[in-house]
């Protein structure tokens, strides 16, 4: 029964300490692997973070629950435990996999995808240093820094094109003519 109770706290008390976490945005969704081996293909993770903490904690109040309250024997609770936590980790992983499928493409981009787009220049580009645009790139607004394709000057919401990438946070950009 002890092992029960030590199962019980340990997976809530991991549970909760990751709640707090994440909503100080310490951690998220992509540090949920935490190198733990993953089980799937990545879309439905059977093997996370999340679903053994589950398993864990609901393995400990199953067990606790059906020795203490029911009276059942000692097999019986572990069958019971692992039965529960079973049910914990197929729920974590299912809702994991039905919340990663509500993304927007929005979430899903690449600033190679910006190039050729329209973009409207918000704090003015030096001829020689960096200013910033912003664009919409599948119906999401982007913005990133910018830098002049052609050297000059160019002011706040004039209209550019954006030429190419230059890293992954700045374009190069022209003056946009119709």
């Amino acid at each position: 029964m002890l092992g029960f109770w030590g199962a019980a706290i340990f997976g809530s008390v991991f549970f909760l300490l990751r709640v707090v976490l994440f909503i100080a945005g310490v951690g998220g969704a992509d540090s949920d692997n935490a190198g733990v081996t993953e089980a799937g293909n990545g879309a439905f993770r059977l093997l996370s973070l999340n679903s053994l903490t589950g398993f864990t904690a609901m393995f400990g109040w199953g067990g606790l629950a059906a020795r203490a309250q029911f009276g059942l024997d000692m097999p019986l609770s572990l069958l019971v435990g692992v039965g529960a936590g079973l049910v914990a980790m197929l729920s974590t992983a299912l809702i994991f996999h039905v919340a990663m499928k509500l993304r927007s493409d929005g979430a899903r981009f690449s600033m190679k995808d910006a190039v050729g787009c329209e973009a409207e220049v918000y704090l003015r580009i030096p001829a020689q240093g960096k200013g910033r645009v912003s664009f919409v790139v599948n119906g999401v607004k982007h913005q990133a820094d910018a830098v002049s394709d052609t050297a000059d000057l160019i002011p706040s919401f004039e209209k550019t094109l954006i030429t190419r990438v230059i890293d992954s946070h700045t374009v190069a950009v022209v003056y946009f003519e119709r």
